[in-house]
């Protein structure tokens, strides 16, 4: 795809922004429902704006950061889509992290997005935890829904990892107050993985039932 123009971008950029903030949820004003997008209209702008934003080289991504980065946070926070969250964190941290100032990180992207990562992350927790108790060799539809969690929790593993990559190969010394906020998330994800692990081997152990297997 070939990168538009940064003043085609901005448009594209404000109708997408007006739409996610319309209703009293965000700075700008509600616009008249006969002017308001569909919901499929919005989804396909943002997903656009996504594929336009992959097509972009290191400069460009570097060059904009001040002015895209702020709305991809806005668009990760009103997403209600586990398919377009990934995809969002994947382009800022892929994309945008390796430009910004260590000194700022938790001010301008980890206090940001970190938060609602975990939140993702502990609602993929309850529905692998719910899903479990219903899986059996029978049941297909099941083991595809498990299957689909388990690749999107590995997906958020993923780009935590490069979270840390990313902070333990700088060459300038980080202070921990300056990503205060990733330690802490990676500790509370390590916690809950053990614990669900844990609670479902005990459970399968005792009702008898075979501990989920790689085929499912």
């Amino acid at each position: 795809m070939v990168w538009c123009g940064r003043g085609a971008l901005k448009a594209r950029w404000v109708g997408v922004i007006a739409v996610l903030t319309c209703g009293g949820s965000g700075s700008l004003s509600p616009v008249a429902d006969g002017e308001s997008m569909s919901q499929d209209a919005e989804v396909e702008a943002r997903r656009d704006l996504l594929d336009e934003l992959d097509s972009w080289p290191r400069d460009v991504c570097r060059r904009e950061l001040p002015s895209v980065l702020p709305r991809l946070l806005s668009m990760y926070q009103h997403s209600e889509s586990w398919i377009e969250h990934i995809r969002i964190l994947r382009i800022i941290i892929d994309m945008f992290l390796p430009h910004m100032n260590h000194l700022t990180l938790e001010q301008t992207l980890f206090s940001q997005i970190l938060p609602k990562t975990i939140k993702l992350f502990d609602g993929m927790m309850y529905e692998l935890n719910t899903q479990a108790g219903e899986l059996s060799s029978q049941n297909l539809e099941i083991q595809v829904t498990l299957r689909n969690i388990l690749q999107t929790m590995v997906q958020i593993l993923g780009r935590l990892t490069e979270c840390v990559q990313h902070v333990c190969t700088t060459q300038d010394s980080i202070i921990l107050e300056n990503i205060h906020s990733l330690p802490s998330s990676i500790l509370h994800i390590i916690k809950e993985t053990f614990v669900h692990c844990k609670c479902q081997t005990f459970s399968r152990l005792f009702s008898g039932r075979p501990i989920l297997s790689r085929s499912s």
